[in-house]
């Protein structure tokens, strides 16, 4: 396992970016980030296919344990003027959010968290709020509130790359270890559909093989 701090400018912003290396796998780790456009587009510039973020939650569910570890599988984006998009004015068409974050990314973090002596659940709902949000309406059926998450995983999908939060409820120890288990259980070859998420915009020549003509 290794750890480096890249320094990456980038149109969104300089940045400086943790990148997490175990054998051949190499992921970006975030942590509450405040700029996605800029890490997203970091990550990708160097090369990375995966973007892991840590994000401080609140519970919306009485069940959750105040110490828990959740790796949601859903995504209720309740925020206002972020930017949702890299592709502004590009007419690419919708990009669909079925599975709104990689479904790789989520198994490797189940099955890593079941193993740990850490308290962790598989599923539930994020909603992502503004910082000047403090409540949201029970109709959405989330479980967890943060202000970090969107729009960042719609960034993510946009260039392709897988991308997870895991939602993190009050203080942890440091979960590098953690997140180094998970990158070595991930198989060496991406057979999710994050990894050909523009492909239909692709074969309708919209897109050239720069991704940053993209933008």
């Amino acid at each position: 396992m290794n750890i480096t701090t890249e320094t990456c400018a980038t149109p969104f912003g300089t940045i400086e970016l943790r990148v997490l290396a175990v054998d051949e796998q190499r992921a970006a780790l975030l942590r509450d980030e405040a700029n996605p456009h800029a890490a997203i587009y970091a990550a990708k510039s160097l090369g990375l296919s995966r973007v892991i973020e840590l994000v401080s939650t609140i519970a919306l569910d009485r069940l959750l344990p105040p110490d828990a570890v959740v790796v949601p599988h859903d995504l209720v984006d309740l925020t206002v003027g972020r930017g949702s998009t890299f592709f502004v004015g590009k007419g690419y068409g919708f990009l669909g959010q079925q599975q709104v974050f990689c479904p790789e990314l989520r198994r490797a973090a189940q099955q890593t968290l079941e193993a740990s002596p850490l308290r962790s659940f598989a599923r539930g709902t994020l909603a992502v709020v503004d910082e000047t949000q403090v409540t949201i309406d029970s109709r959405w059926n989330a479980q967890l509130m943060a202000q970090h998450g969107a729009p960042a995983a719609y960034l993510a999908k946009e260039l392709e790359l897988c991308y997870l939060p895991l939602g993190l409820l009050g203080p942890h120890d440091d979960l590098t270890p953690l997140i180094a288990e998970m990158l070595a259980a991930l198989p060496a070859d991406r057979a999710c559909p994050c990894a050909t998420a523009m492909q239909f915009t692709r074969e309708r020549g919209l897109i050239g093989d720069d991704w940053r003509s993209w933008l």
